[in-house]
């Protein structure tokens, strides 16, 4: 990487918009890699297999296409969990749909203002170091749990979701997704539902910086000092059934089941979304939307007739 700045690799085959582009994102902190068509990003992202933060991905080219490229990546474990924000005319549910499950959950409209793509990007980059940093933990980490039959755990800080995410997820099957969309339902219901941060509300504290204090500031008020999310887990023959609780008085959890098109934009409100796509088998919210049960499918063959202890039985608060 040039001067240690993360690598981003810009996809267009209009010479203008290449450009445009490129001048929007000059002065961000990213080493910027131009590519003209679907072909040439290829050949540069399988030459450094893990040399990219992330890509900003046309998704009308002759040729290959942005949803080719897309297919093309999925097939390959190496680009799993780069961020792509893809920039398209084409945003109605179908298309967006097309795109989430090709992996895309970060989307430019056209036209765009400067702002709004360098925001979309930096939360790109951010969720991808995120999604990297489960991957590398759950790789160092030894597999301890993977007899585990029935688990609790209480959590109170984002640092708290995201190690019992981790701990959880070693007992899955597709380890780092379970591990990255549990540690998605985890922090929502830390900081919109026992902290009560609205959408809006963060919205506002992403754009000033100020997310991450005003959690901390939260956390230490009398009203939200005792409040905990319960995550419990439970192993049964043929899945794993994960059920998150908070402690806050709820939300339309159906407004965030699926990236809106009037909120593709945004640079938060889909980790619902991708959890659901990416991660589980079912996925449902009940009653008033504090409380999340997902199921993780089991093969047949990971069970291969071994009994699991019936001691195996671990609880953390």
């Amino acid at each position: 990487m040039l001067n240690n700045l993360p690598r981003l690799l810009i996809v267009d085959d209009d010479d203008l918009n290449l450009e445009v582009l490129v001048e929007c994102l000059r002065e961000e902190p990213y080493e910027l890699v131009q590519a003209r068509n679907g072909a040439q990003a290829l050949d540069l992202l399988r030459q450094d297999r893990e040399g990219f933060a992330g890509m900003v991905l046309d998704r009308m080219m002759p040729g290959l296409t942005g949803l080719d490229v897309m297919k093309e990546l999925k097939a390959d474990e190496h680009f799993q969990w780069l961020p792509v924000v893809m920039q398209t005319s084409a945003a109605s549910p179908r298309e967006i749909c097309e795109g989430m499950e090709a992996g895309v959950f970060f989307y430019l409209t056209k036209p765009f203002a400067p702002q709004v793509l360098r925001r979309l990007v930096s939360a790109a980059v951010e969720e991808g170091r995120k999604w990297q940093s489960v991957a590398r933990n759950l790789r160092v980490q030894v597999k301890t749990i993977g007899s585990l039959q029935q688990g609790r755990f209480r959590v109170q800080t984002i640092d708290e979701a995201y190690d019992v995410a981790l701990l959880i997820g070693q007992a899955c099957p597709d380890s780092e997704k379970v591990a990255f969309g549990l540690n998605e339902l985890i922090m929502n219901g830390v900081e919109h539902g026992n902290l009560q941060i609205g959408y809006d509300e963060k919205t506002q504290l992403q754009e000033t910086n100020q997310w991450e204090e005003e959690i901390a500031r939260r956390q230490m008020m009398e009203e939200h000092a005792h409040k905990f999310v319960e995550v419990s887990f439970e192993r049964h023959a043929e899945h794993i059934q994960l059920t998150v609780t908070d402690q806050g008085d709820g939300f339309d959890w159906s407004e965030y089941q699926e990236i809106r098109a009037d909120r593709i934009m945004e640079s938060h409100g889909r980790g619902i979304a991708m959890a659901k796509t990416l991660s589980f088998e079912h996925l449902e919210y009940q009653g008033n939307g504090n409380q999340v049960v997902c199921r993780v499918k089991i093969q047949p063959e990971a069970c291969s007739g071994q009994a699991v202890p019936e001691h195996a039985v671990l609880e953390r608060s």
